[in-house]
């Protein structure tokens, strides 16, 4: 028993002895420190940034956990306009008409129907027949939609960076006719990644890329126009794309991030337990 125990002391050691922490790159060059000769104050230090990182509140540099919350949000707003459009054109159900009929709904049944429980009851809980899409939007976001209180969709997490980063990968019908051009000295075909930096004005230095997960030429445009705006003003391509494919990529990016954050305090109240001391207490 003792001899097992010592081996898994020994593999804890040796994983302690592993992890390290590293600094922001300053000039192309990036320096670490094992953690395990790290002093108290650095470990706290450490520690306290990573909480940070995940439940930061500041809007301008919010923590990856908040920021999946912003981006559900979103993707609910998103699908609140889209849902009143979508009821306009196909049932000529107006805004007032919606608005009203689910107050008189909330008000028969105010028992239930408490203002912060119609923040998150699902639409599709009191009005039936809608498209599975918009099954989940809460009736709250709904209303709001109803009077163009939605608010403006912050586009500021949906960089240029962001979106190259996702690839393109072209339709038949971008390949052959969209984004077919010849090269008016050799006559040659242009490589369509060209063509698309060329038609979008990019810089240079931006390196685009095919993959066979990323957006057609239609999307990646749609995306590098987006700008700051509120809901009601929002093309429906926008909206869906947005709700549909984008929203949820930078979300699974986020939780990616917060979970190399988690695994990293971890490690850090890992070997600061082992030095026997508690950085997560306030001092």
């Amino acid at each position: 028993m003792s001899k097992v125990l010592g081996e898994r002391l020994k593999e804890a050691l040796n994983n302690v002895n592993n992890y390290v922490w590293k600094y922001p790159k300053v000039n192309g060059i990036q320096k670490e420190i094992k953690l395990c000769d790290c002093d108290f104050d650095q470990l706290r230090t450490f520690y306290n940034h990573c909480t940070q990182m995940l439940n930061n509140t500041d809007p301008k540099n919010p923590g990856r956990l908040v920021l999946i919350e912003i981006v559900n949000d979103q993707i609910q707003k998103c699908r609140a306009e889209l849902l009143i459009r979508w009821l306009r054109l196909e049932k000529n159900y107006t805004s007032s008409n919606i608005r009203e009929d689910l107050n008189t709904i909330i008000t028969n049944n105010k028992e239930y129907l408490t203002p912060e429980v119609i923040k998150t009851t699902p639409v599709s809980s009191i009005m039936k027949g809608l498209p599975i899409e918009f099954e989940r939007v809460p009736i709250g976001t709904v209303m709001d939609a109803c009077l163009d209180c939605l608010g403006q969709f912050d586009s500021s997490h949906i960089t240029l960076n962001f979106i190259v980063k996702m690839g393109l990968w072209f339709t038949n019908k971008e390949m052959q006719k969209d984004l077919y051009e010849k090269d008016p000295e050799t006559g040659t075909t242009k490589n369509r990644l060209k063509v698309v930096a060329e038609r979008l004005s990019l810089n240079p230095n931006v390196m685009l890329k095919i993959c066979d997960t990323g957006l057609s030429f239609e999307e990646f445009k749609t995306m590098y126009y987006l700008r700051r705006d509120k809901y009601s003003n929002l093309t429906s391509n926008q909206l869906r794309l947005l709700s549909d494919k984008i929203l949820y990529r930078f979300q699974d990016q986020c939780l990616q991030q917060a979970k190399q954050w988690e695994d990293k305090i971890k490690e850090i109240k890992e070997v600061s337990e082992l030095k026997g001391w508690d950085v997560t207490r306030d001092i």
